[in-house]
């Protein structure tokens, strides 16, 4: 099997790809600054744009066809599970999490649905990288129905890039439905080449809601490798501690990912990081090991001001 998992990365490996972590290298003085960057100085990080690198002439045929029946499985069980104060519903399995989240607005929904194109929600994903995306179906008034998604995006929450949490490098089929009162964008998880993601699937859609506005819903069942210096401390064995963690990452990543959605609503920029400008950057990272560097000195300042 890690020959395998090896295999894929090497295939899928691109100049900037996120790296396959080890154990051995969790720790070394490159990861913790990479780590340290994320926690406080994200925007001297570098975007991604992966090359897609997927046969996709399956995708193409029209004779494929995307399966929801997973991600509509789901959604009934989740809505069997009361919705609790922040308008969210939880199923934790051994291995995985199903989250339904629902927030309304008091936005007309076919000027909503005009502003923010559903087929490119997975920009408003929290501390995304980096998307590319192959159109590979479209309708007769040219939307996108099927895409492939390479997705280069920041370990969640930020803090566990500190124990051996990956970032994130996933390949999405998404299928994209367009409805008089509703347009959902289904996603399914093809691969992950540095084995950061086990199944990230569901869909996030926009529907008109019953007393007028838009509802933003997002049904989802996420499962991803523990982070390895926690599993090497045992820590993942703490089931209220593990619960605890995520979610409140849960709640961060969807909430933080509501907020850019609405932004692009209101013609905002979203994201994070700077633009990949290739090879020559000693100067950036010099710049980014200041503005680190900068960051831990005022908070230990802080720190040692509210102890006086």
């Amino acid at each position: 099997m890690g020959n395998a998992r090896s295999a894929l990365y090497r295939a899928h490996a691109a100049a900037n790809t996120v790296p396959e972590g080890k154990l051995l290298t969790d720790l070394a003085p490159k990861q913790l600054f990479r780590a340290t960057q994320i926690a406080l100085a994200k925007s001297t990080l570098s975007r991604k744009r992966l090359p897609v690198k997927l046969d996709l002439e399956e995708y193409r045929s029209p004779e494929f066809h995307y399966d929801t029946s997973s991600a509509e499985r789901w959604q009934k069980l989740l809505e069997d599970v009361p919705l609790n104060s922040d308008g969210v519903r939880w199923i934790h399995e051994d291995d995985a999490v199903l989250f339904y989240g629902i927030r309304h607005f008091e936005m007309d929904y076919d000027e909503f649905v005009s502003r923010v194109d559903i087929s490119r929600v997975g920009d408003a994903f929290r501390d995304v990288l980096g998307i590319n995306t192959q159109v590979v179906q479209r309708d007769s008034a040219g939307r996108p129905t099927l895409q492939i998604e390479r997705i280069a995006a920041l370990a969640q929450p930020n803090y566990t890039a500190f124990l051996g949490k990956d970032e994130l490098d996933v390949y999405k089929l998404e299928h994209m439905t367009y409805e008089q009162d509703e347009v959902r964008n289904w996603m399914r998880t093809v691969c992950s080449p540095n084995a950061s993601t086990s199944a990230d699937d569901g869909y996030l859609g926009f529907r008109r809601a019953a007393g007028g506005g838009t509802d933003i819903v997002f049904v989802a069942r996420q499962a991803f490798p523990r982070p390895r210096v926690m599993v090497a401390l045992r820590l993942d064995r703490w089931e209220w501690f593990r619960t605890k963690l995520t979610e409140a990452a849960y709640m961060d990543f969807w909430n933080d990912t509501v907020d850019n959605i609405i932004a692009r609503y209101e013609g905002q920029e979203i994201g994070i990081g700077r633009p990949n400008r290739g090879k020559g950057s000693a100067k950036r990272v010099a710049a980014a090991a200041g503005l680190v560097g900068a960051a831990l000195y005022l908070r230990s300042r802080r720190r040692a001001a509210k102890r006086r």
